[in-house]
């Protein structure tokens, strides 16, 4: 039933971004804008967002290495099958379709894997913060950013220091949950309890201070590397005016930051708003600001998607797997499946 209040929150919230950022626009100046775009440009695009799909690959290596060894070449379509759930499954069901793809593969427990997709999250936000503190300045938006980036700010510096503290005092995180999960209904109790302390279980099997450093720092390559799809659009649109580099890292931050909202699968309207927005307040056109906020998003999600469905294919896991995944997430607590762990 969360689940899906959920699912329909996203909804409502995409499709009232996405009326907003079409409202007021002019659909001849947007179609002369689709004409005049540089499209031979999406080829080195799609090759940095990939290369940064890699990198992400090379860093879940990185957590996953106190679990098992797995190489990168075998996580990469892993993670791409993961990207495409999120944007075609609701409710961000690509990292438990992610965990589960790998435990199917490499044997690895889902709830440890998903300690470390948890860790994946914080740090691609914190990233994204330093980013958009860096970039903000240099672009100089006409609007008010610091509140949202303040709260995303605070959100993920609280995670990022309980995740210490499940690091450090592993059954002190469960003390403390426990009595967030005696408000649950008693039917749930058993299932929050068991994912809980199969994550902390997860978290405190993780590296130590050199695998988090190198997993930092190929959080950044990756993000740098998407952050030139981008910068490559920007060229694309012949968009002039702001600093770019720093725009299109500004763009990437605020516009991946934006999906911590519900939003529809693939963050329409959401993400379209948000990009729209950035651009606008930088001083760019209201027709070239959304035809590129479209762009990036097709770009962003087309490819990824339809590498993910074949490699869905190739590996034998077919659409009824797929459909069985997004309906019995609850799956991951109840896991208990044993994890290599190397001394």
């Amino acid at each position: 039933m969360i689940r899906h209040s959920y699912t329909i929150l996203g909804v409502i919230i995409s499709a009232l971004l996405l009326w907003l950022a079409l409202r007021t626009i002019d659909f001849r100046e947007v179609g002369a804008a689709f004409g005049t775009a540089n499209y031979a440009l999406l080829v080195p695009a799609l090759a940095l967002y990939f290369a940064g799909v890699a990198v992400r690959a090379a860093r879940w290596r990185v957590l996953l290495a106190p679990l098992r060894e797995v190489v990168v070449g075998r996580l990469f379509p892993i993670v791409v099958i993961g990207y495409m759930a999120n944007d075609i499954l609701p409710a961000r069901l690509g990292e438990v379709v992610r965990v589960d793809v790998l435990r199917r593969r490499e044997g690895v427990s889902r709830a440890a894997a998903l300690a470390t997709v948890l860790i994946e999250r914080i740090f691609d936000g914190l990233c994204l913060l330093i980013f958009a503190a860096v970039t903000l300045p240099l672009v100089a938006l006409t609007g008010d950013w610091r509140g949202p980036l303040l709260l995303a700010a605070v959100l993920f510096a609280g995670a990022a220091a309980s995740l210490v503290v499940i690091a450090a005092r592993p059954m002190l995180a469960v003390i403390l949950a426990e009595p967030v999960i005696r408000v649950l209904p008693r039917t749930l109790r058993g299932r929050a309890r068991g994912l809980v302390e199969s994550v902390v279980q997860g978290l405190s099997v993780l590296g130590g201070v050199r695998a988090t450093l190198w997993a930092l720092g190929l959080t950044v390559g990756a993000w740098l590397c998407e952050a030139g799809l981008y910068l490559a659009l920007l060229y694309a649109l012949a968009i002039e005016g702001p600093p770019l580099v720093p725009l299109a890292i500004l763009a990437t931050s605020i516009a991946n930051l934006g999906t911590l909202l519900p939003s529809s699968p693939g963050y329409v309207g959401v993400f379209h708003y948000l990009v729209q927005q950035v651009l606008t307040q930088a001083g760019v056109p209201l027709s070239q600001a959304t035809v590129y906020a479209v762009l990036v998003h097709a770009a962003l999600v087309v490819p990824v998607t339809l590498l993910g469905l074949y490699y869905v294919w190739r590996l034998g896991l077919g659409r009824s797997w797929l459909r069985a995944v997004s309906r019995a997430p609850r799956s991951v607590a109840g896991d208990r499946s044993a994890s290599t762990v190397r001394n």
